[in-house]
Parts: structure tokens; C-alpha cells; sequence
């Protein structure tokens, strides 16, 4: 695990964009193709802004996304919306975009198209919740274990957050330890407090950790105040 601190959130946000560009450029050109998976909320329309201005073969990079609500693409908290208007802009209008809640009224046709569309990212950019969960892997969630199970062969499940509105598509601990790069994007004291106490040991009480404790696969941690 690489720890990055930057000045602030656009510092944070360039120099991320920067990393995951590269990443994604060294990939297709010596694998052909990439695949990004990103997340949603608010915090990440910085670093997508800046990473839609790079110069990529975006034509053959496919964007997906980490986690997904249950709602209809045009809801406004649909994260494909955010990846739409925020991501598929400028030069990386040319990406593939593969969602995940195809379905918003049939989670189970949502989960088998997802799941049979499944590609592992190269990249994936991970955010956490000031509660520890990361994707839509939450504390106390009932679907926790299926989702931290590296044994489990879907990579995509449904998941009912226990404090949180709508339904959820999240991949799981195992398809995400796939991609080749893993990034964790936080910001603020509150979660780097909570980072430390991730990083400490294994624990269901921040489901982020599952990842900062593993080593199979590259994880740069990303920190602004």
C-alpha cells in the first residue's frame, strides 16, 4: 500500500487523474484495450473532469462502475448519470460505458446482464464512507460476508444498506482484487481517522480494510484534508 497526502482536493484530484490516465494508456497499449471502474457521490466529479481531458484511446477503454443504486439512469442519484455527465465528456466521450442497473425495476435481470457483462477493470477508484464501507460493501450490511468472500463467484451482487436509501449492485471483494491497479480516494480528517483504524487489522466494522490489509493486489491510497 502506497499513502499519498496532497494539499487539497484539487490537488488530489489532478495528481489522481494523472495516475489512473497513465495506467490506463500503458494497458491498451500493450493489452489493446482497458477497462476503469469508478465510483460514484460527489467527491470524485474533480478527478473525472480531469481525467475527461486526457488524451487516451478512450475508444477502446470501457468505464464502469464499482457500485450502483437500483434507480433509473436519469434518477439523480444514479451513479451512471454522474459517470454520463461528469466522465463521458470531452475527449472520453469516445469510452465504452457498460452500467450496472440495467434494470431498475428487476434487480435479478440487472444482476444476470451485469454479471455475464463482467469484464475485470484494469483500474478500479475506490471511495469510503465515513463508516468504512467501500463500494456498496457496508457495515452490518446482511450481504456483507457474500460480498467480502473471496471464494464467492459472482462479482456482482444486490445489497440493502442498513442506513442508506435504495438497493444496491456492488462488485464484490473478489472481482475487485482482480484489477491490476486499486485507488482509494478519501478526503477529510473524519475518514483518514477512520483509515487508520482500518489499517490496523481485517475488520467488518470498516469492510475498506479487507483491501488496505491485502496484498495481492497494488493499492495507492489518495488523501486530501
Amino acid at each position: 500500500m502506497q499513502w499519498q497526502a496532497f494539499e487539497s482536493p484539487a490537488a488530489q484530484a489532478e495528481a489522481l487523474a494523472r495516475a489512473v490516465a497513465a495506467d490506463l494508456d500503458y494497458a491498451v497499449e500493450h493489452n489493446g484495450r482497458a477497462v476503469l471502474a469508478v465510483s460514484g457521490g460527489r467527491s470524485p466529479i474533480a478527478f473525472f473532469g480531469h481525467l475527461a481531458g486526457h488524451d487516451l484511446p478512450w475508444s477502446r477503454i470501457t468505464v464502469t462502475l464499482v457500485d450502483e443504486r437500483l434507480v433509473p439512469a436519469d434518477h439523480a442519484d444514479s451513479n451512471a448519470r454522474l459517470v454520463r455527465e461528469h466522465l463521458l465528456v470531452n475527449k472520453a466521450a469516445d469510452a465504452h460505458f457498460l452500467p450496472l442497473a440495467t434494470h431498475a425495476d428487476d434487480e435479478a435481470q440487472s444482476l444476470d446482464e451485469a454479471c455475464r457483462a463482467f469484464t475485470w477493470p484494469t483500474v478500479a477508484v475506490l471511495g469510503m464512507g465515513d463508516d468504512g464501507h467501500t463500494a456498496s460493501l457496508f457495515p452490518s450490511a446482511a450481504e456483507l460476508a457474500a460480498g467480502l468472500d473471496l471464494s464467492n463467484p459472482r462479482a456482482i451482487i444486490g445489497v440493502t444498506p442498513p442506513a442508506a436509501p435504495h438497493r444496491r449492485l456492488s462488485m464484490t471483494r473478489a472481482a475487485l482484487l482482480k484489477s491490476d491497479k486499486l485507488y482509494l480516494s478519501i478526503q477529510g480528517e473524519a475518514k483518514r481517522t477512520v483509515f487508520e483504524q482500518a489499517r490496523v487489522a481485517e475488520d467488518e466494522r470498516w469492510p475498506i480494510s479487507f483491501f488496505v490489509q491485502q496484498t495481492e493486489t497494488p493499492i495507492d491510497v489518495y488523501w486530501a484534508p
